[in-house]
């Protein structure tokens, strides 16, 4: 990523619906869950809600935490301090080393889906990427950050 500069980035998890934008680590070391916002929350909040909100299974109004979490109350999408703190994360790199606004999207409930299970995670996700692929062009990115 710093020989071949990117503007945007997404890195894909699974075992929960939702996503988490930077910080992932807590300013507080000892703090396990911190709001840690980047001067461009109001960017990363736009790009998380962009994904959350065209991704059917995160946005259904019927849907139930996968576990013990409710991002529902958060619009599916959390800063990822203020869930649980993450030291060195790759989101928190790519935003402080190379310029690359990167979120991680976690996809699905279940961490290992079966094949059988993979076209229909496919629909979820297909439209929610695109999206979010589309954001460079519709917000003048470049190079250093956002404009």
């Amino acid at each position: 990523m710093q020989r071949y500069p990117f503007v945007l980035s997404a890195n894909l998890h699974g075992g929960e619906l939702v996503v988490t934008y930077p910080f992932d680590m807590s300013r507080t070391y000892w703090k396990a869950q911190e709001l840690t916002p980047t001067p461009d929350d109001g960017v990363f909040r736009w790009l998380a809600t962009v994904y959350a909100t065209a991704n059917p299974a995160m946005a259904s109004a019927e849907r139930r935490p996968c576990h013990y979490d409710d991002f529902t109350r958060y619009g599916n999408i959390i800063n990822g301090a203020n869930w649980h703190t993450v030291a060195g994360s790759m989101n928190d790199f790519s935003y402080l080393h190379t310029n690359c606004f990167e979120i991680t999207v976690e996809l699905s409930c279940d961490k290992f889906p079966h094949a059988s299970e993979l076209p229909a995670e496919w629909e979820n996700n297909r439209e929610s990427l695109l999206l979010f692929m589309e954001q460079v062009g519709h917000r003048g990115w470049h190079r250093g950050g956002a404009g």
